[in-house]
């Protein structure tokens, strides 16, 4: 998340989405009776000689809404948000109306509220911790997979394969393949990323070098112990040790830290843990609650979506944390497998 301003004195900030994270984030701040600006299109009614009375034109509008109802739908990543307008730059926009905007990945938004909270503050911090990336490859001569670690979720971005085969002269036949790596690479690279190379032989020595060139002050990070390549690769990437030491104080590291305690807890019978979002919503009740980890996949496992925000929020206000787990990593699916919701507890609370 990019904080583009934050005034908590006057309860407002300005944002622009970068990741689903973002989105859980915003979902947790903005609360009905909220004001949100931000720009969107609407269908306006042209009263004028040629115009058709059945027919409207689009126009694209910065709008202020009243916020009277959100909704996050993590499936698709976007957030829904509908409300009174109060404000319209196109003045042919009646002020009485209501309009529904749609938030994703690359919108800009401000929030406006009438009291603004240290978890406010918090949430948006913890974002901008977040939009930390890792870009990861996992390389050998023959196949290449590209993706990127940012907060606790991970994304593939393309796979590569040389089309190279037998005991070749490596040095004149990988350049092709090479240049086109190291493209693609360049292309998803944003400033501030770090870029992690990893693979079996001694291929991604050549990227690495290919890529401090390219990439000019970007930090380039070459990592032993991975003997998969392409997506199974970039899957493997954040269990591995070397990258673990690297990204120590990464949000992806710390949640997989969190669920490997919180699954020791369970088979040992300890009962410093909950799972399941009725435990962990008791246990919160109680403040109790010292990490909390939730799968971005657990309104399918039928939390309410309002209980939920209410949980979250009141877990980090008595002073726990809250990890939002990627279900498409080994981490987050044990998770899922939790109910979707697991906390360690400072003391045990009866069911």
């Amino acid at each position: 998340m990019i904080v583009n301003d934050l005034d908590p004195r006057h309860g407002h900030c300005s944002v622009t989405i970068e990741s689903a994270e973002d989105l859980w984030a915003l979902r947790r701040l903005i609360a009905k009776g909220d004001t949100i600006v931000t720009k969107s299109s609407r269908v306006v009614k042209r009263e004028d000689e040629y115009s058709r009375p059945d027919k409207g034109e689009r126009v694209k509008v910065t709008l202020s809404l009243m916020v009277e109802d959100i909704h996050l739908d993590s499936s698709v990543e976007r957030i829904r948000v509908k409300g009174k307008i109060i404000e319209a730059s196109d003045e042919s926009i009646t002020k009485s109306g209501s309009h529904a905007v749609t938030l994703s990945p690359g919108h800009s938004v401000v929030v406006r509220k009438e009291r603004w909270g240290q978890l406010d503050t918090n949430l948006l911090k913890e974002g901008q911790r977040a939009s930390a990336r890792y870009l990861v490859v996992a390389v050998d001569r023959r196949e290449a997979g590209v993706g990127t670690i940012s907060g606790s979720h991970l994304t593939l971005l393309t796979t590569l394969e040389s089309g190279l085969g037998g005991k070749m002269s490596e040095e004149q036949s990988t350049k092709p393949y090479l240049s086109r790596l190291a493209g693609a690479v360049s292309q998803s690279y944003r400033e501030g990323d770090q870029v992690v190379v990893a693979g079996p032989g001694t291929f991604k020595n050549s990227l690495a070098n290919e890529l401090k060139e390219r990439l000019g002050g970007a930090q380039v990070r070459v990592i032993e112990g991975l003997d998969d390549t392409g997506a199974d690769g970039i899957r493997a990437i954040p269990k591995n040790k070397s990258f673990q030491e690297l990204a120590k104080d990464s949000l992806v590291v710390e949640l997989q830290r969190f669920v490997a305690e919180a699954v020791k807890r369970i088979s040992s019978g300890d009962a410093k843990v909950a799972y399941t979002m009725q435990r962990v919503k008791d246990a919160a009740a109680a403040g109790s609650v010292e990490t909390c980890a939730v799968s971005d996949d657990v309104f399918s496992m039928g939390a309410g979506e309002e209980d939920l925000v209410e949980v979250m929020n009141s877990i980090e206000t008595k002073g726990g944390k809250v990890y939002l787990a990627d279900s498409s990593m080994e981490s987050g699916k044990q998770v899922s497998s939790l109910g979707g919701m697991v906390a360690l507890l400072r003391y045990a609370v009866r069911a």
